[in-house]
C-alpha cells in the first residue's frame, strides 16, 4: 500500500492470501508450509542509500521576474528537517540562501526574487540540514556555502538571460550523451558518433557520419533526435520573438545535407535542408524557411522498423500553419542517402558544434 506523508510516498508491504471459493476460517488455515510457518513474514532489508539532491532547473532562464527553482532531495530515512538553496552571480563573493518547500514527492522548490536576478551566468548549491548539520550539494560537503572554510565541489550553473539572448539547443559538449539515433538493424542500437574537439575553436563538435557497411550499403535516413522541451520551456515568455535557427558545421565532404527538424509534441514536425561543405561556416535559418515534413520517433520500436516516420497531426501543415515554438519537443539532426549512390565510408555527414534559437526585434 501507498500514502503521501510530508511530500513523500511510503511503501507499506504486505502479504495476501486469495481464496478461490469466498471467505476462509483463518483457524482453519496450516500452521506451517513446509519450514515456514502460514503467517511467518520476513520483510527484505530496507534500501539504504547516501542523501543526493538533483537539480531540475534548467541550464537557463529568464533574468527580470521571480524564478522558482526546483530540486529533488532524497534520502533512504525521513525528509530532511529544511532545505536552503544557495546562489551567486559568477565571480561575486557571497552565495544567498533561499529557504526551499516541499512541493510533491522528493520535490523542493525556492523562489528566488527578481531583485537578486540579473543577466549572466551564476552557481547554485543545496544544503539539506538536520538539525545544525547541513550537507550541500553537488559534492555532499559537510558545510554550508555561507562557511568560511566552504570548500565544494563545482557548482551547478544557471544562465539569466534577456529576451534576446540565443536559446542553446545543441551543445556536443554536454548533450551529446542524451541522443537517440536511427537504429542501425535490429543489432546496431548505439549512435555511431563522435565529440571531438574543433580546430578552429578549441570547442566540442558532433562528428556525425552515415553509416555505410563494407558492401556500400547505408540506410535511407540517419538521425539524431534530443528532446529540448524543458529549455523551450524555461523561455516561454520569450519563445514568441524567435526568428531563426543558427547553427555551426562543417561537412564531411565537398557537398553535404543535414536536415534539421523541430518536431512539436503532438509529432508535427518542421525542417529544412543546410547544404555545406567541408569549411566551417555558421548559418542562420528563418523560421520561415522551416516546411511542414515528417519526423522520426526517437527511441525506435524493436525489431523492424515499424513506426519510424511521424507525420503530422490532423489537421495541422495547410497553407497558413506555422511552427508552434512553444510546443517544440524535440530537435533532430538528419542524414538522408542520394538517392541510389553508393557512399563511401566516413565521407558522407557533418560535423556540428552547436545549434542555436535566435530572438529579434
Amino acid at each position: 500500500t501507498e500514502r503521501a506523508e510530508g511530500g513523500r510516498v511510503t511503501v507499506t508491504p504486505g502479504v495476501y492470501v486469495l481464496s478461490a471459493r469466498g471467505p476462509v476460517d483463518v483457524a482453519t488455515l496450516p500452521k506451517r508450509l513446509g519450514p515456514l510457518g502460514f503467517a511467518e513474514y520476513h520483510p527484505p532489508p530496507l534500501d539504504t542509500v547516501p542523501p543526493s539532491v538533483v537539480p531540475l532547473f534548467p541550464a537557463s532562464a529568464p533574468a527580470g521576474g521571480d524564478a522558482e527553482l526546483r530540486a529533488r532531495v532524497v534520502d533512504a530515512a525521513t525528509p530532511p528537517d529544511s532545505a536552503v538553496l544557495f546562489l551567486r552571480a559568477k565571480a561575486e563573493p557571497a552565495y544567498r540562501g533561499y529557504a526551499m518547500r516541499p512541493v510533491g514527492a522528493y520535490e523542493y522548490a525556492a523562489i528566488v526574487p527578481a531583485k537578486d536576478l540579473r543577466e549572466g551566468p551564476h552557481e547554485l548549491t543545496v544544503t539539506v540540514f538536520r538539525g545544525d548539520t547541513g550537507i550541500t550539494f553537488p559534492g555532499g560537503v559537510r558545510r554550508k556555502p555561507t562557511d568560511w572554510n566552504y570548500s565544494g565541489v563545482a557548482p551547478w550553473t544557471l544562465d539569466l538571460v534577456g529576451d534576446r539572448t540565443p536559446l542553446r539547443l545543441f551543445d556536443p559538449g554536454s548533450d551529446a550523451e542524451l541522443l537517440s539515433f536511427t537504429r542501425i538493424g535490429d543489432a546496431g542500437r548505439r549512435g555511431l558518433f563522435r565529440v571531438e574537439l574543433s580546430e578552429v575553436t578549441g570547442r566540442p563538435v558532433f562528428h556525425l557520419p552515415l553509416p555505410v557497411d563494407t558492401g556500400g550499403w547505408s540506410p535511407p535516413d540517419y538521425t539524431a533526435s534530443l528532446v529540448v522541451a524543458r529549455r523551450i520551456e524555461a523561455r516561454r515568455q520569450a519563445i514568441a520573438g524567435a526568428k531563426a535557427v543558427r547553427v555551426r558545421l562543417r561537412g564531411l565532404g565537398p557537398r553535404q545535407v543535414l536536415h534539421l527538424t523541430l518536431m512539436e509534441d503532438d509529432g508535427t514536425s518542421w525542417t529544412t535542408p543546410v547544404t555545406v561543405d567541408s569549411t566551417w561556416s555558421e548559418r542562420s535559418v528563418p523560421l520561415s524557411a522551416f516546411t511542414v515534413g515528417r519526423g522520426v520517433l526517437l527511441p525506435q520500436g524493436f525489431p523492424g522498423e515499424w513506426n519510424y516516420w511521424v507525420e503530422p497531426a490532423e489537421g495541422r501543415g495547410g497553407g497558413a500553419d506555422r511552427p508552434r515554438l512553444d510546443r517544440v519537443e524535440r530537435l533532430q539532426l538528419s542524414l538522408r542517402r542520394d538517392g541510389g549512390a553508393v557512399v563511401p565510408a566516413g565521407r558522407h555527414g557533418v560535423e556540428v558544434e552547436w545549434v542555436s534559437l535566435e530572438f529579434g526585434p
